[in-house]
């Protein structure tokens, strides 16, 4: 009973520690905190700068057949529309302010009433290769949806949709939850690996080491400190997914525990860091360059199975695929793979219980090479 009180109270004393240490050194928490919500709302304004294409739609003709075009083009989700004039809409697209400009005749309406051809301009800013490649497929769409609807009796051919899931996601509620993972990798990193880092700046973890108390009971307080260090930064984060984007989850549970275990994977992987490196400005500066390429390969955008197959390979070996597949699935009930929650969780317990082993290892040799 003595030796559990006493790993009890070397638990507490290192979390007191570094809470102390945490809320006293005000950069690191400023950092920790800061990093990962400026990446979520960095990257979402990147998604919605990019996502529908800024569009002017020049209406010399606004009778009931040019109307329902206009409707149709927006139908589309392909364009960021806006009535102009012919000469604004020319300033608008010699400005980079539209990527197309789009000129509906004035005869539209009376040459459709009597079947004659007519023909809409489309001007395009082709600086852009992904903006005019979605212009060219949503102009045919958008002429074939209105004929459809227009004179459902001329088009003979009409596409039956059905969909695999009940409710159809936008593109930034969609990047959203999978910046989530990416932020709280970050926050965990930067948090538990700078702590640990300074730790042996200090030597004071020499003298940790040296102490009776066992290792284990160190490395446990010192990751419930960046634990609990790291609740901010994440309910933060969740706040602007859930209430800024309307983000709201289909499973609130599962959002609980794959967060508080994902943090779990990035508290221990950066108490690892920060036990090998040993220099904090190497912490921050490797946790910032591992993200980046575990965003774009992670199947941050969308299933990694829609890419390259070596993309694919590659992601698998890391634990963020298997964190986004399972908030994915926590808050849009979207199957990113065919291995079920169960075995996605199982892997991220085994990668938590491996980084674990792997801190506790090196914490050893660290006090046999000190």
């Amino acid at each position: 009973m003595s030796a559990i009180t006493g790993n009890l109270r070397v638990i507490w004393a290192c979390m007191k520690k570094d809470i102390r240490s945490a809320l006293t050194e005000r950069f690191f928490l400023i950092v920790s905190v800061m990093i990962p919500v400026n990446i979520l709302i960095m990257m979402t304004l990147f998604v919605l700068a990019g996502s529908h294409a800024p569009t002017a739609v020049v209406m010399h003709d606004t009778g009931p057949y040019a109307q329902a075009f206009y409707r149709a083009m927006d139908g589309a989700q392909s364009f960021s529309l806006r009535t102009a004039s012919a000469t604004d809409a020319q300033n608008l697209i010699a400005e980079g302010k539209v990527v197309a400009v789009v000129t509906i005749p004035s005869d539209f309406d009376s040459r459709v009433q009597a079947n004659e051809p007519v023909q809409v301009d489309v001007q395009i800013n082709n600086l852009n290769t992904d903006f005019t490649h979605d212009i060219r497929r949503a102009i045919p769409l958008s002429i074939t949806s209105f004929y459809g609807k227009a004179f459902p009796n001329l088009v003979t051919i009409t596409p039956h949709e059905t969909d695999w899931y009940a409710q159809t996601v936008d593109y930034v509620p969609y990047l959203g939850v999978s910046i989530l993972v990416i932020s709280l990798m970050i926050g965990a990193l930067i948090q538990a690996g700078t702590s640990s880092a300074k730790e042996w700046e200090s030597e004071t973890m020499k003298e940790l080491l040296l102490s009776p108390a066992s290792r284990w009971s160190i490395l446990l307080g010192k990751m419930l400190a960046a634990f609990a260090m790291s609740i901010l930064p994440v309910l933060l984060v969740l706040a602007i997914v859930v209430f800024a984007m309307g983000v709201w989850p289909v499973h609130w549970g599962e959002v609980v525990w794959v967060t508080l275990l994902t943090m779990l994977i990035f508290i221990a992987l950066g108490t690892l860091l920060g036990t090998l490196l040993k220099r904090w400005q190497f912490v921050i500066v490797l946790s910032i360059s591992l993200a980046v390429p575990m965003f774009f390969i992670s199947g941050a955008f969308g299933p990694i199975s829609f890419g390259v197959p070596i993309t694919a390979v590659i992601a698998k070996i890391f634990p963020v695929y298997y964190a986004i597949v399972l908030e994915q699935h926590a808050f849009h009930g979207f199957d990113l793979n065919t291995y079920g929650v169960g075995f996605n969780a199982a892997v991220l317990v085994i990668y938590a219980l491996g980084l674990l082993a792997l801190t506790t290892l090196a914490l050893r040799r660290s006090t046999v090479t000190h």
